[in-house]
């Protein structure tokens, strides 16, 4: 496959997850909704507190280096296109996956380690 037919398909699944975006109805931001798509549900079921802790520990600094690329190469229009493309749908589900997490962890009455998450909200309480 070319690399214009990698872009075209890369494109194509940008849009068409955006596009199911919509689909959602219960409340949140766009990306909590688009992240619920991505994610499946009861991911982290199986997860002790201790795997939950530390895997929220690892989504939470990824996203804070996604944010970091996202907003570097947000400076111009084209930056922002190559960023939409490459770096927010691995964004998204990240963000998708600490949803999970929170839930996973309020059901099996878990603490995870306070930190600053994308959206502000503190990871140690539901975000469903």
């Amino acid at each position: 496959m070319t690399e214009n037919g990698k872009i075209c398909h890369l494109v194509a699944a940008a849009l068409l997850a955006a596009s199911l975006a919509g689909c959602t109805t219960s409340g949140g931001s766009p990306d909590d909704k688009m992240g619920r798509l991505l994610v499946a549900p009861d991911k982290f079921v199986l997860y002790s507190c201790a795997e939950l802790a530390e895997r929220a520990t690892t989504i939470a600094e990824r996203q804070r280096e996604l944010e970091g690329l996202m907003a570097k190469a947000g400076a111009d229009a084209g930056g922002r296109l190559v960023s939409s493309i490459a770096y927010r749908p691995e964004y998204i589900e990240h963000r998708g996956e600490m949803n999970e997490l929170r839930a996973a962890a309020a059901a099996k009455n878990c603490k995870l380690p306070a930190m600053d998450t994308p959206g502000g909200r503190a990871s140690d309480k539901a975000g469903r």
